[in-house]
């Protein structure tokens, strides 16, 4: 009789979700020949209508790319929720598809798929609770139309499995969509927080803290509660680099948020500065004790008392103020005046320069306006810069002066920074220590400690912890392969290495990592052919992930510091060792690591 009741429960579920994607494909094609029409009449109208015909068509149109992205995947839950005797049903999914009782993750009645059926609540956007009896709550995961994993629970009883396909041939990923549907109760809580305030979200890598930050941002720009005090154009997402740019820019469009700016901080400066021909500085050729050395010489003219700022050529006023006395030091400054490059310090400076004679930040905006004969001409006037809503990614790889910069285009009346990341993965030199270094206060309930690490398998995570970091493993984590070390003499035999194991699949993704970013020019050549393989030193791989990584080229003489300045040796040590905990905690499935010497050994030296 169970097995039966079961069939019978699997059975509808999947006509359901039949009848419902014939239902969003009839809706899309309908909104489609409706915007097809539109279109057609705008092109009959005068100006003045025809803008406000586009504006609706822009409403109408992202309503149909909703459409298509919940059609794969129409819901995730189902509540059965009694009101005075009254059963309502819902629906819970990215998107709202209210003629079918589907309703987005965000309304106020989502917080009940948290809730233990029995009695339970809510409050409507009016303010009022809504109290009722949780009679019942289903649990699903749908992929591309098909049901592969469905449990219901109901009051008085525990959570039964009804049926669960074979999910070895799915991804295995922690996708952005797919948090919605496993968020738990008090991440349910940040996400729907007020809005004033600083807020932090710490924890470790694969903690998901990026990710709750993102649907943050999806909530306050979607919520009734708020959408008033925040727009796209309100909203900045500051992240690390070119890479992290375009991994978030898929992510938060699978929320149904576009325009929302996602940039990194050089080009954050060159934007302000108007320094369109510059590029921005790393030196991924330079040995580390070389670019340690650098950059600790010029952090300290950053933060001295008597920085002249009356030069108005560029390098002739960091010259200036830097008054580098050591000839490495004179010859990498007049390489970057050659190559137009500036670092993070520069555009410190440059930015502090700027805000001093300026007061404020500015960009340049390009707008229409409207000429008597119905026609439009453009223009372009400097706006001052104001942020509802900041989001810093990575906190911890910021200097001080960074973080004070973004704060004085805060919207004062807000006040919201959400700052993320983890103070035990610094990668840059001079970055944040404590809160105190930039002001900044938290009340204990916008403080929010992560500790579930969703990415890594138990395996890997007790990997790591052998290795001496602190690391919790949940009792819940994910079961995997061992992870696999390998010593090789030559970096021919690691290519072979990974030429043998590496997943093909065109629903895997594959990291090669490096400490140096030069040594993968020979992976790169030998595995061209191989889709969905992203090569990155330590540094770059920071907040990605992969389903199986490769750390290679792993030697002990690397992790040695020489030469540096005492003043800055263990920072420097730390950052090695936080570098290597960010490389080692990239991997979603399977680890392999391949190099001349053991990480133990080369974590001595870092000890």
């Amino acid at each position: 009789m169970q097995s039966e009741r079961k069939s019978e429960l699997h059975s509808r579920a999947k006509e359901h979700v039949i009848k419902i994607r014939e239902k969003i494909k009839d809706a899309v094609l309908a909104m489609e020949v409706k915007n097809s029409t539109m279109t057609k009449e705008s092109m009959r109208m005068y100006s003045g209508d025809a803008l406000a015909a586009s504006k609706i068509l822009a409403i109408s149109q992202e309503r149909v790319e909703n459409l298509k992205q919940l059609y794969p995947s129409p819901y995730f839950n189902f509540c059965e929720f009694i009101i005075n005797g009254e059963k309502k049903n819902f629906y819970f999914s990215k998107f709202s598809f209210n003629e079918e009782n589907i309703y987005s993750w965000i309304t106020p009645a989502a917080s009940l798929r948290f809730e233990k059926p029995g009695s339970a609540s809510y409050f409507r956007p009016d303010g009022n609770k809504q109290e009722g009896q949780l009679s019942r709550k289903d649990q699903y995961t749908i992929v591309d139309g098909k049901l592969i994993f469905f449990s219901t629970e109901e009051a008085g009883k525990s959570a039964e499995l009804i049926y669960q396909e074979n999910f070895t041939k799915h991804k295995q990923g922690f996708v952005l969509p797919e948090v919605v549907e496993q968020m738990e109760k008090a991440q349910d809580q940040v996400i729907r927080a007020s809005f004033k305030d600083p807020f932090l979200i710490s924890g470790p890598a694969g903690s998901g803290k990026t990710t709750l930050a993102l649907h943050r941002i999806a909530y306050l720009l979607q919520s009734p509660e708020t959408t008033e005090y925040f727009s796209p154009d309100s909203i900045m997402v500051m992240v690390q680099d070119a890479g992290t740019k375009e991994y978030f820019s898929h992510l938060l469009p699978d929320l149904g948020i576009k325009g929302v700016s996602i940039i990194t901080f050089a080009d954050w400066a060159f934007s302000i500065l108007g320094l369109q021909d510059y590029k921005y500085f790393i030196g991924v050729d330079l040995c580390d004790s070389d670019k340690f050395n650098y950059e600790h010489l010029k952090l300290s003219a950053l933060r001295s008392q008597n920085l002249n700022y009356q030069k108005i050529n560029v390098y002739s006023m960091l010259s200036e103020i830097y008054a580098f006395k050591e000839k490495a030091e004179q010859t990498l400054f007049i390489r970057q005046k050659l190559e137009k490059s500036l670092d993070r310090i520069d555009l410190t400076i440059l930015l502090q320069d700027y805000l001093n004679k300026h007061q404020h930040f500015s960009l340049t905006k390009e707008y229409y306006v409207e000429k008597t004969n119905g026609g439009y001409r453009k223009r372009k006037i400097a706006f001052p810069i104001q942020y509802n809503l900041a989001v810093i990614d990575e906190f911890q790889n910021y200097l001080p002066e960074q973080v004070r910069l973004f704060k004085t285009c805060m919207n004062l009346r807000i006040n919201s920074i959400v700052y993320v990341g983890d103070l035990a993965q610094k990668t840059q030199l001079g970055t944040i220590k404590d809160w105190q270094d930039i002001g900044e206060e938290f009340n204990p309930e916008r403080l929010v400690v992560l500790h579930k690490v969703y990415r890594n398998t138990k395996q890997i995570l007790n990997f790591i912890r052998c290795l001496g970091y602190k690391v919790n493993i949940p009792i819940e984590i994910k079961n995997g392969i061992s992870v696999i070390e390998n010593l090789f003499t030559s970096k021919d035999e690691e290519i072979n290495y990974v030429k043998k194991f590496i997943n093909t699949s065109l629903n895997s993704t594959t990291g090669i990592i490096c400490k140096e970013k030069s040594y993968l020019i020979d992976f790169k050549k030998e595995l061209k052919n191989i889709s969905n393989v992203y090569y990155l030193d330590y540094k770059e791989a920071q907040g990605v992930e992969f389903d199986q990584v490769f750390i290679v080229g792993v030697n002990s003489e690397s992790f040695q510091l020489l030469d540096v300045p005492e003043a800055i040796i263990e920072e420097s040590k730390k950052i090695y060792k936080d570098l290597l905990y960010v490389a080692l905690t990239r991997a979603m499935t399977e680890l392999h690591i391949l190099g001349k010497d053991s990480l133990k050994e080369c974590i001595k030296h870092l000890i």
